[in-house]
């Protein structure tokens, strides 16, 4: 029996080729051409799907966006975690999960790159669900009387510009993870003594 590709198989199928090959050459030396052998299919079938490479890129990129929004959002969401429990977990997640994604795959930093040229859109929506969880984190920790600020958003724009370094993978290259983590775990004990209660 000949199983028969639905529209979401083959969706699929060409993010996923394509990501390998992101993974492989880098974005910019993937060619649509390439993707669609890659995927045994006419480039022309390919262009049904997406219009161009960059869309691919961004469709990848959006799946990545949003699992890492779920791992944060866990982090921010577990009761079991005090607010600054949980603001030290949401800088290291942040840390590892851009680490650990970028160093498996150093060409998709090209991603990152298209994205920020071409589709800015899509990095500040990224940013701010970034924000929005980092306000809701501060303002569980002030309603706790863990936190004592005078402006949740102001606060929470602080510490997401604060942890700028860790969300970029081209900064990422500038150390080990081992001097990452300790520089994440210094500025954790930062902002907490800002914001803790007195």
């Amino acid at each position: 029996m000949v199983s028969v590709m639905t529209e979401i198989d083959i969706h699929t199928q060409i993010l996923e080729a394509a990501e390998a090959r992101f993974q492989q050459y880098g974005y910019n030396k993937t060619t649509m051409a390439e993707i669609s052998r890659d995927c045994d299919m006419s480039a022309a079938n390919l262009y049904r799907y997406f219009e161009n490479k960059l869309d691919i890129a961004a469709a990848i990129s959006q799946q990545c966006l949003d699992e890492k929004e779920l791992v944060l959002a866990s982090v921010v969401h577990d009761a079991s975690l005090s607010a600054s429990e949980k603001l030290e977990g949401f800088v290291l997640e942040v840390l590892h999960y851009t680490y650990n994604h970028f160093d498996v795959s150093p060409k998709l930093s090209e991603l990152v790159e298209a994205m920020s040229a071409h589709r800015p859109d899509m990095v500040a929506k990224h940013i701010g669900s970034k924000l929005k969880l980092l306000s809701e984190l501060v303002e569980q920790g002030q309603k706790s009387g863990e936190f004592q600020l005078e402006s949740v958003s102001e606060t929470a724009d602080g510490i997401l510009t604060a942890i700028m370094l860790f969300y970029y993978p081209l900064t990422l290259k500038m150390f080990p993870l081992e001097v990452l983590e300790v520089k994440a775990t210094n500025l954790c004990r930062l902002l907490l003594a800002g914001l803790t209660a007195r």
